[in-house]
């Protein structure tokens, strides 16, 4: 049976990485602070030092709520770039080394949280199932672009429980949904730092360590703009930065999962714009080489057989 929570205890640690996000941290923060709990929590605020009033407003909440949010002013000098652009990982790394609760979770600061039962809905699931490791919930994905309709993260789920096997080529879930375990012996391979995308990963990983659990209700937003990170995981860099970590995660793996990793690397590279226009020639039957599509595949096949040998 798992410990008890008592109310005094600190239970989880959330994680916020900011910059340049003055026109969100705030509401992201209150979103943490509203959490209704039986337990303690700590707010970990990483600041990378932004100039657009970011630092200012945290510094305010900071000093607003000293018992409940620890302010990390960090410096663009150690800002850790990753596929030669600036990345927010090293606030991030820094940040999970400073956690002292038994739970972790997220929110960006361009992201919130819109359920006050939130945390405590996820810390009783995970107190109620030793044998998980992660929770998630679903999450309103604000788009970026006027008049593109916002939708939900996961949107149509069959199950609630998923394995490493599930979540290979798939993205069910957003940052901002996740509570997980802090397990004794578990860390970051050194090749996390190298990964376009940190979220990702980190699910593959913790995943080899025990179930995830999904809740089906909605209690976060994922804000899609223009300054967010993930507006740059587009188009060949995201593809590269892709492909690149499921070959690092299948290396870090012996390839025990290489036939799922193959159809996932084959379904990125489907997405580079000349894959689809020769679809697009295929399906209107424009082509000189109708079937041009296939030994096409077939390359990709045997490409991705010679990079398991690399």
């Amino acid at each position: 049976m798992p410990d008890q929570v008592q109310s005094s205890q600190l239970v989880v640690s959330v994680v916020v990485v900011t910059y340049q996000h003055a026109d969100y941290i705030e509401r992201c923060i209150e979103g943490i602070l509203m959490q209704e709990t039986n337990f303690r929590i700590e707010v970990l605020l990483g600041e990378d030092e932004s100039t657009d009033g970011t630092r200012e407003i945290c510094q305010r909440l900071a000093a607003a709520h000293p018992d409940r949010i620890r302010l990390f002013l960090r410096s663009r000098k150690d800002v850790m770039y990753i596929m030669g652009r600036p990345t927010g990982r090293a606030n991030m790394l820094f940040l999970l080394d400073q956690a002292k609760g038994r739970y972790i979770a997220f929110c960006e600061g361009d992201d919130y949280w819109t359920d006050p039962l939130k945390l405590q809905k996820q810390v009783d699931c995970l107190e109620a199932n030793a044998d998980a490791v992660l929770c998630f919930h679903r999450v309103l994905v604000k788009r970026r672009k006027a008049g593109a309709a916002d939708y939900l993260l996961p949107n149509k789920v069959e199950k609630s429980e998923f394995t490493t096997e599930d979540l290979i080529g798939r993205y069910y879930t957003h940052t901002s949904s996740l509570l997980y375990r802090r397990l004794p012996g578990f860390e970051l391979p050194a090749w996390f730092q190298y990964t376009m995308s940190g979220d990702i990963p980190l699910l593959l990983l913790l995943s080899l360590e025990g179930k995830f659990i999904f809740l089906d209700d909605v209690m976060s937003v994922w804000r899609q703009h223009n300054a967010s990170v993930s507006s740059g995981h587009t188009g060949y860099y995201r593809i590269r930065g892709h492909t690149y970590m499921l070959e690092l995660f299948n290396a870090h793996t012996a390839f025990r999962f290489n036939d799922l990793i193959e159809k996932a690397f084959i379904k990125e590279l489907e997405q580079l714009p000349e894959f689809i226009e020769l679809r697009t020639l295929q399906k209107a039957k424009q082509s000189t080489f109708p079937r041009l599509l296939h030994p096409f595949r077939a390359m990709l096949h045997r490409v991705q057989r010679l990079m398991n040998f690399m």
